[in-house]
């Protein structure tokens, strides 16, 4: 496949600044507003992504679109005081869900987002971290489909299967005073599961997992001052599998509590090996990752003031994957705390969310990386978001 779909083109690539590494965490603006501790919640057709087993108690036929953006700022201040950043870029990467009850015990959900992404592009002019990369774009389309299954008044469970779609480009500046690119796509399959209990009328409980998805990548290396120069490649990249549990209690008719902690292990992202497409042999030298497991642990809170109108808050704290042997500007992850804030309107059978989070980076000094890329980088991400809902 070299040609990624018409949806996978709009999202493009949508910044490694929503969760740890290069995962997306954000994928509505209700949730958004909330701090994403929302497995426990999962009241609206996002429930699709965030708890499956949620769907059934969603009346009728409930459809989401929207998008939360992402608007990063990243720079880099080397041991000798040279300063080099990545270019300024809006990100605005669409979400899609779809509900539908079948019966008192069966509903279907569908959902099409981008769970995974990453965008940088370092300033070519300094000879810092351009020799190491240069422009680093990579998108996962997710297509998800689910079931789910109310057993009693008090639990449901869910279950379903996700098709993958992942588009990468990857430059790089050689020694030699040229950019080498590697472009190419490729597709993985996963599947996910859920449940969610409620305890009583205050209380309710929910986990979410997600399996890894291995995909097979192919496309072309090329000599970007060099026309011709043209190699056609594969390698092979598995995403991680993920795991949210949380509770959300009603203390009155007017405020909701939730909490969570969120899982990714990123173990499996060890290494990644380029090999021609002809023959099977390994091109250039293999990229060491050995990105470890993280969590992160989110709060949020929901304010009723209306049947037409509600407030949100939440935060949460998100350790990065990245040690520092194998730091890299490809990612250049650090620990991040979050807040944000969010309303809700509704208006008949429509519902328009939105919300904002500010993304703070912790500063992070690397001193045992190559020459060019020890210092200081620090870094900031803004979200916007906006979901709109139809209900019939």
């Amino acid at each position: 496949m070299k040609n990624a779909a018409i949806f996978a083109v709009i999202l493009a690539m949508a910044g490694n600044a929503g969760a740890a590494g290069f995962r997306l965490a954000e994928q509505d603006a209700k949730a958004t507003g909330m701090g994403n501790s929302f497995v426990a919640v999962a009241d609206n057709a996002s429930a699709v992504w965030y708890n499956p087993a949620a769907i059934t108690g969603l009346e009728g036929t409930n459809i989401a679109l929207g998008t939360v953006m992402v608007a990063p700022s990243m720079e880099h201040e080397s041991t000798n005081g040279i300063k080099d950043e990545i270019s300024g870029k809006l990100h605005i990467p669409p979400h899609l869900y779809a509900t539908r009850k079948i019966n008192d015990s069966w509903s279907l959900g569908l959902g099409v987002n981008a769970p995974f992404g990453l965008s940088t592009e370092w300033d070519k002019t300094t000879a810092l971290t351009r020799t190491v990369a240069t422009k680093s774009e990579i998108a996962a389309v997710n297509y998800n489909l689910n079931g789910a299954y109310k057993a009693t008044e008090k639990i449901s469970v869910a279950a379903g299967l996700s098709y993958v779609m992942i588009d990468a480009t990857l430059n790089s500046w050689h020694p030699a005073g040229r950019e080498v690119q590697i472009e190419g796509d490729g597709n993985a399959v996963g599947y996910n599961a859920a449940v969610m209990y409620k305890h009583n009328d205050k209380l309710n409980f929910g986990a979410n997992y997600r399996s890894q998805a291995k995909a097979k990548l192919e496309g072309d290396m090329k000599n970007l001052t060099a026309l011709g120069s043209v190699l056609p490649v594969k390698t092979e990249l598995t995403l991680p599998d993920m795991l949210q549990f949380g509770a959300a209690y009603k203390y009155s008719d007017k405020w909701l509590f939730s909490a969570e902690a969120d899982y990714t292990n990123w173990t499996t992202y060890r290494v990644i090996t380029f090999k021609k497409q002809s023959d099977g042999s390994v091109v250039g030298t293999p990229a060491t990752k050995n990105w470890q497991s993280v969590w992160a642990f989110r709060l949020g809170s929901e304010y009723k003031y209306s049947d037409t109108w509600k407030f949100r808050a939440g935060t949460f704290y998100d350790s990065n994957p990245v040690k520092e042997k194998y730091f890299e500007t490809r990612v250049p992850d650090t620990d991040r705390v979050a807040v944000s804030v969010g309303a809700g309107y509704t208006k008949g059978n429509i519902t328009v969310d939105a919300s904002y989070m500010y993304l703070m980076f912790m500063e992070r000094t690397v001193d045992s990386a190559t020459a060019s890329l020890d210092g200081k980088y620090n870094s900031v991400a803004h979200l916007p978001a906006i979901t709109v809902g139809y209900k019939f």
